[in-house]
């Protein structure tokens, strides 16, 4: 058992800097090939971030596991708001452009959709491809809406070229890093006689999440809070649409019936609570951060001591 449980830690490490790499190079990339900024910050650091929980979620599925996919994925969307965004914010609160309260509204939209394919118990192929087509939707709006070209920088330094490479190669340590993470996760539940949808509800949806967990904090740190929120929002949207969306296209997945009626309702709890409240006041205070926490407390407490019945 200690050794699945070495296996399990060094995942993770691999899973967080592996996507520490990814970031860094991906947004040279963009740089290098005269993307826009805005880009980089609300897509490709959403996908870098969210890698973790794309490849555990797709592993586990091709491996006959479709409980942690689906619930790694609820699960890191309540972890990313309750628990990331409500440490980050009793930290500091976060003022954030009046806009983002649309993008978190569409977050709330997708994954109510995404509860509505769950109602017949299973999350066919067909509902998976249009949970990935409704996100290249979203990334072709953006692209129209935001997206600019700048001139490439003069005399820089750095190859964009090498930095996709550097990309790839650090891609690929994710997808080991995630391989690990759940092959020792399924042995330690079963070891334990744990069920493996709270394995995925929680140690691996937290322990996926700390990228952006990492990236929030030292976003609030620097008082850079549009990027510490916008962040959040667009990782949430990317673990309903790609991560259920890819899962479910490799394997349909069987909805276990605590994650449609306990876990999601909770999720779409905070995310409308922080719609509502970046609609109405454009900032996240310690007062709302405190109830994000209460929340993940909660749920926390209802799966450890068996309050939900499984």
């Amino acid at each position: 058992m200690i050794v699945e449980i070495i296996l399990f830690a060094v995942g993770l490490v691999l899973l967080i800097k592996g996507s520490d790499y990814f970031v860094e190079a991906a947004s040279r990339v963009a740089k290098g090939f005269g993307v826009s900024e805005f880009i980089i910050a609300l897509v490709l650091a959403s996908i870098a971030t969210t890698l973790p929980e794309v490849t555990v979620s797709a592993i586990s599925s091709y491996q006959g596991n479709p409980d942690i996919a689906l619930g790694n994925a609820i699960g890191s969307a309540l972890a990313n708001i309750a628990l990331i965004l409500g440490v980050s914010a009793l930290i500091m609160p976060l003022s954030v452009e009046r806009t983002a309260w649309k993008n978190a509204l569409f977050m709330v939209a997708v994954t109510a959709y995404a509860g509505l394919l769950m109602h017949d118990g299973t999350i066919s192929r067909l509902d998976g491809a249009s949970l990935i087509l409704i996100y290249f939707g979203f990334l072709y709006y953006l692209y129209r809406k935001h997206m600019t070209l700048e001139e490439l920088p003069e005399g820089g330094t750095r190859d964009p070229r090498r930095d996709a490479l550097i990309m790839l190669g650090s891609g690929l340590v994710v997808v080991i890093g995630a391989k690990l993470v759940v092959d020792s996760a399924v042995t330690i539940a079963r070891a334990y006689g744990v069920p493996e949808i709270v394995i995925g509800l929680t140690m691996v949806s937290i322990g996926t999440s700390l990228p952006e967990l990492t990236n929030s904090l030292m976003a609030t740190l620097k008082r850079l809070p549009n990027i510490s929120v916008g962040n959040i929002i667009g990782a949430n949207i990317l673990d309903v649409l790609m991560v259920i969306g890819i899962a479910s296209l490799i394997n349909p997945i069987k909805v276990d019936a605590t994650v449609y009626t306990f876990t999601l309702p909770l999720t779409l709890l905070v995310m409308g609570l922080l719609t509502a409240v970046l609609r109405l006041t454009g900032r996240i205070d310690r007062v709302t951060a405190g109830v994000f926490l209460a929340v993940y407390a909660y749920f926390l407490y209802a799966y450890t001591t068996g309050a939900v019945s499984l």
